[in-house]
């Protein structure tokens, strides 16, 4: 396995990690989410290690696989890690519950099989 492969095969089976764990604060509905600032600080750590997993990945292997706004996917992080004071909960809940499980689905049936 070419080392490009390994830290992809490394960074998604992270990123999948990472995505299960926020299925979980998911699970406990919208209201509660919107009601607990641990929660969001939880999801919104979430959002940074998978931001920090995909800029691993490198940028060949994110071209073969164009399937993901990988750049919108850092850029998220990047907002999380330095403009929380920003960040709107109602707008992080739909990146939870909308693109995060798209993201998990993607590595986990498109990108690991095919490494």
């Amino acid at each position: 396995m070419t080392a490009d492969l390994h830290k992809t095969r490394d960074a998604a089976a992270r990123v999948i990690a990472v995505c299960d764990v926020i299925a979980q604060i998911v699970a406990q509905g919208e209201r509660h989410f919107l009601d607990d600032v641990h929660a969001q600080w939880a999801a919104e750590m979430g959002l940074i290690r998978i931001g920090e997993a995909v800029a691993k990945i490198p940028a060949p292997v994110r071209e073969r696989f164009a399937g993901q706004p990988w750049r919108q996917i850092i850029d998220m992080r990047n907002l999380a890690a330095h403009q929380y004071d920003d960040l709107d909960p109602h707008r992080v809940w739909r990146t939870l519950t909308r693109d995060v499980p798209r993201l998990r689905a993607y590595l986990a049936d498109i990108v690991l099989p095919a490494l």
